[in-house]
């Protein structure tokens, strides 16, 4: 008769799977979270530009993280924005709520400080608040000449590149937009792309990929004779850093088990700080300069 070996299991082994063992059973523990929304916030967003628009300030009241409706827009609010020499008074647009506007002969200009004045009554006590921000305004940098390439980088994608000269007056941080038959390629934040002044140290722009086209995808596809508009902004660095804490809040952690997150920085600031109204959101000035040219493939 043939009797059978066995090899006998380690005791690490067996402790191993013990463990791992209790550790699955212990997933199946009820845990309670509590979802239930935080006081909202007051949120005021806007800018001034170097051009002859109208300059937008929107403030809302902010909404639960599972809501789906739009956040509020919170009207009756007295808004506005002044230098040493000037003051500009926006008025509510009939029809948004939370949006202030200045007039369309308003622009801003270089070198300039700007100050956002806010005055409303967000908690609809009686007893309005005033909130304010200031923001400096770069030199822009110049566009001379646009151009298109096939990426080195990735199949199927096209490169814009600029050339250009830096303003020898500011540090700037440069953010591109790309505009196609007048129409904005990136107008999400998530397709915002700055680039900081230690990237930018040279005073000529030689041939920078500003963008990449997927040509694959239909709101980048770039066909013959298309009218291409690129810009670049000069922006403080404040103004990037926001921009970047808020996308890192859009994309999520990364590795997946880094910290939590912190909350996206603001320079909106209250003249009578209260504990029970909390305020975010962002004011800034900026200066750009845009050069067209129409495309057309290269055989």
């Amino acid at each position: 008769m043939k009797i059978s070996s066995y090899k006998k299991t380690p005791l690490a082994a067996i402790v191993f799977w013990c463990v791992s063992f209790v550790c699955i059973l212990s997933c199946t523990d009820r845990i309670d979270i509590n979802t239930e929304a935080s006081a909202p916030r007051l949120v005021i967003y806007g800018y001034i530009t170097s051009d002859t628009t109208q300059h937008n300030i929107k403030i809302t009241r902010s909404s639960g993280y599972f809501s789906t409706e739009k956040p509020e827009g919170i009207r009756n609010a007295l808004v506005t924005i002044r230098t040493e020499q000037e003051c500009f008074t926006l008025k509510e647009s009939p029809l948004e709520a939370g949006l202030y506007q200045t007039d369309a002969s308003v622009y801003g200009t270089e070198g300039k400080t700007y100050h956002l004045s806010v005055i409303v009554d967000f908690d609809e006590d009686g007893e309005t608040e005033e909130y304010e921000a200031s923001s400096y305004m770069p030199h822009p940098p110049r566009i001379d000449s646009i151009d298109f390439r096939p990426s080195i980088l990735f199949d199927n994608y096209l490169e814009v590149l600029i050339w250009g000269h830096m303003p020898e007056k500011d540090e700037n941080y440069l953010s591109f937009h790309l505009y196609r038959n007048q129409e904005i390629v990136n107008d999400s934040l998530q397709g915002f792309f700055i680039i900081d002044d230690e990237y930018m140290q040279q005073t000529e722009i030689i041939g920078v990929p500003c963008f990449y086209l997927d040509q694959e995808e239909e709101q980048s596809i770039l066909h013959d004779g298309d009218e291409i508009t690129a810009r670049i902004d000069g922006v403080t660095k404040e103004y990037a850093t926001f921009i970047g804490n808020a996308q890192s809040e859009l994309w999520g952690s990364d590795p997946i088990f880094s910290g939590p997150p912190a909350n996206v920085e603001t320079n909106i600031t209250s003249k009578h700080p209260s504990e029970d109204i909390r305020v975010s959101g962002f004011f800034t000035a900026f200066s750009g300069s845009k050069k067209k040219t129409v495309y057309h493939p290269k055989k």
